[in-house]
């Protein structure tokens, strides 16, 4: 889930004529004909793009989401660059502060740090067996299910995101989506037709462990070093000195994932690590800035449980030597 709020300075003039959604007005003939609503619970950049998708495919969405930003998302709305396409489509969503009608899905979107608030929206009663993507990355989830049920389904978002106001821009490829399957896979049939004509890559896998560190050790490793030099990735790979250190941090990570029994392609991670989009800054380096932690704790509480747990001596690792140096510069 590779998305951050961050300055874009887009350029209207160069681009396609603007073309405005609302998930009041959509009448997309792909719509499914049961209009329930779709709840994403957020407020981030990863929020609004789903939004933005789920309402192009015809379906009812409503955005859970504080006071500012539901004012904001219903009057104001969005804007939606993508790197693939020259045009810049503009949304209105309806929005909530919690659920009110009947959902046939519920995304979680919200950051780490934030997701907690959020979770009051949510009661059992109302959740009921409707089937909850948590694309919020959280190692366990176990307390989310008890406290809105076991239909909760781990969604990973590999796409690169930014967010400055009303402006939502999607870097470099199309995303891609995995969701893993739980035990009422089978049984429910949960998805049915929700996800298609979404234009986006989704896959569904069995195996969430493997999931979960493929997605993040990548974000581990592109947030700590893009934040601790203040450099973009793009920057920090042309960089012999700071890249050389991309190989060391993903085999710390590696270790800790293999005492879970996951064994992760550092090659391959290596080479998304090198992918990342020219002018992409991590969500991290953005709290450093503002004197935020939720990232850096989010980093830290993932890689020191998982290594207690495995009796792996984290504190003599690189990725320590980095946490701390990043915690001394929000304390600054």
């Amino acid at each position: 889930m590779f998305f951050r709020k961050d300055v874009f300075n887009s350029k209207p003039s160069e681009l396609e004529t603007l073309s405005t959604s609302s998930a009041a007005e959509n009448t997309d003939t792909q719509a499914s004909s049961d209009k329930r609503p779709v709840y994403i619970v957020g407020n981030n950049a990863l929020t609004c793009y789903l939004a933005a998708k789920l309402t192009d495919a015809g379906h009812n969405v409503i955005i859970i989401s504080d006071k500012e930003n539901n004012i904001s998302l219903s009057t104001n709305g969005i804007s939606l660059k993508e790197d693939s396409s020259l045009k810049l489509s503009r949304y209105k969503f309806n929005t909530s502060f919690w659920i009110k009608d009947d959902p046939k899905l519920i995304l979680l979107t919200a950051d780490a740090g934030q997701i907690n608030p959020f979770l009051a929206a949510l009661s059992k009663e109302k959740v009921g067996t409707t089937p909850v993507l948590c694309f919020t990355p959280l190692k366990d989830i176990n307390y989310l299910e008890a406290m809105i049920g076991g239909n909760v389904f781990r969604a990973f978002f590999d796409g690169y995101l930014q967010q400055n106001d009303q402006q939502i821009f999607l870097f470099g490829r199309t995303p891609q989506i995995k969701i893993c399957k739980n035990i009422n896979w089978e049984k429910e049939k949960p998805f049915a037709d929700i996800l298609d004509n979404l234009n986006l890559n989704i896959s569904f896998e069995t195996d969430v462990a493997m999931c979960y560190w493929e997605f993040f050790a990548p974000y581990a490793v592109g947030s700590l070093l893009s934040s601790l030099y203040n450099k973009n990735l793009f920057e920090i790979t042309k960089d012999k000195t700071l890249r050389d250190q991309i190989p060391i941090l993903l085999n710390e990570i590696s270790e800790i994932a293999a005492a879970e029994g996951i064994k992760l392609n550092t090659e391959e991670l290596i080479k998304k690590l090198y992918a990342a989009p020219m002018n992409y800054r991590f969500p991290l380096q953005e709290e450093i800035n503002s004197g935020g932690y939720g990232e850096a704790h989010l980093i830290s509480s993932v890689l020191m449980n998982a290594a207690r747990s495995a009796k792996i001596r984290f504190m003599d690792s690189q990725i320590n030597k980095i946490l701390k140096q990043i915690y001394n510069l929000i304390l600054v």
